[in-house]
């Protein structure tokens, strides 16, 4: 095979890795048995321990995968789209105490629901793929309540009546703070 017979089918470079990159998404949707996820923030956490079970089925694909994101630099349409529709999740839910903008938020998200991140913790860390999945599925879920900020309650701490006179001071001090 030629050169000119791959670019008779692929225009340029970037179509081909595109192709190549579809073609993955497409048998990653048929080994999870599920269509495309529905992408709500609630649901993210729960995406990425799937994706790293469909990951381990189809690994040689996903490791070219990897190494073709690695090679060419630039992600795939596929990242970039899924990439675009996460942003404009948080943007809407976003705090405007978080440090960071939506779109670095997305950026350490995506690292984690991703090829890249599921074979950086695969291979290079040397965990299982549960093992991944559960240190991603955590990691995301911390990284988007922060993004968020979901309020807890705070829950204020009676004094007891019990309390010695050297304690007393101290639980002075305490509700001062409070």
């Amino acid at each position: 095979m030629t050169h000119r017979t791959i670019y008779n089918h692929f225009p340029t470079r970037e179509a081909l890795c595109d192709a190549f990159s579809d073609h993955v998404d497409e048998l990653l949707m048929a080994s999870s048995g599920s269509p495309e996820p529905t992408w709500s923030l609630a649901s993210i956490p729960q995406l990425v321990e799937s994706l790293y079970r469909t990951l381990a089925l189809r690994d040689r694909h996903a490791r070219a995968y990897v190494m073709l994101m690695i090679g060419n630099r630039r992600p795939m349409s596929a990242w970039r789209k899924r990439s675009l529709m996460a942003e404009k999740l948080i943007a809407r839910e976003q705090s405007a105490r978080t440090p960071l903008t939506p779109r670095q938020v997305t950026a350490v998200i995506r690292m984690f629901v991703s090829t890249m991140g599921w074979h950086l913790l695969t291979e290079q860390c040397g965990l299982s793929t549960d093992e991944a999945a559960a240190a991603s599925a955590w990691a995301t879920r911390t990284l988007l309540d922060a993004a968020i900020a979901k309020r807890t309650t705070k829950r204020t701490v009676k004094p007891s009546s019990s309390s010695s006179p050297s304690q007393g001071g101290a639980n002075a001090t305490r509700r001062r703070r409070n």
